[in-house]
């Protein structure tokens, strides 16, 4: 009879063994086979493409329209009030648009998502912010640029296409470096 107890105890175990592995076989497979990938959120995939055409509102009322700042070098700066890597990176933006204030062929946008508009208006009010803030409602913005975390910041050519991207804060020289390939310029 101690036999058929034993028996009994190591089957659930093999099964279980048995499951786990199949389960971590079947995760690998996907994994190297890139059907778990997408396109939209490769951080290479968005390079040599057209930026997203988005119309988001800005905090001040109006509208940004990625489409009508065709002709000028475009950086956008995804960001959020809670985010410390942000506030980190806000004295670089700040010093590197302050720069750039007078260049009308350039254009600063920063998209805020994941945030609410009240906790948006009390931390520009309190920063020097020389940029425009649009807000990305939904955060489609964001999914259509395939950010994957904030800070993020994409430079976009006159044509409209993606032509640099930042993950994590960038400094004045990274910035500098972005609005280099954005104007296309070695």
């Amino acid at each position: 009879m101690s036999g058929r107890v034993s028996r009994r105890v190591r089957h659930p175990v093999r099964l279980v063994i048995g499951a786990a592995a199949a389960a971590v076989a079947l995760v690998v497979a996907v994994l190297v086979s890139g059907l778990g990938r997408s396109s939209v959120f490769d951080p290479v995939a968005v390079l040599g493409r057209p930026a997203p055409a988005e119309v988001l509102p800005r905090l001040d009322g109006g509208r940004v329209d990625l489409t009508a700042l065709h002709g000028k070098a475009v950086l956008v700066n995804f960001w959020n009030t809670w985010c410390q890597p942000c506030q980190e990176e806000a004295p670089a933006l700040a010093g590197f648009t302050a720069r750039h204030a007078d260049d009308p062929s350039f254009v600063m946008v920063g998209v805020v998502h994941d945030d609410t508009t009240d906790a948006v208006t009390q931390w520009v009010g309190t920063h020097d912010i020389g940029w425009q803030v649009a807000l990305d409602p939904g955060n489609r913005a964001a999914l259509d640029f395939g950010t994957t975390g904030q800070p993020e910041t994409y430079a976009i050519s006159p044509t409209g296409v993606i032509v640099g991207k930042r993950a994590g804060p960038a400094s004045v020289d990274d910035l500098e470096r972005l609005l280099t390939l954005a104007r296309g310029t070695p």
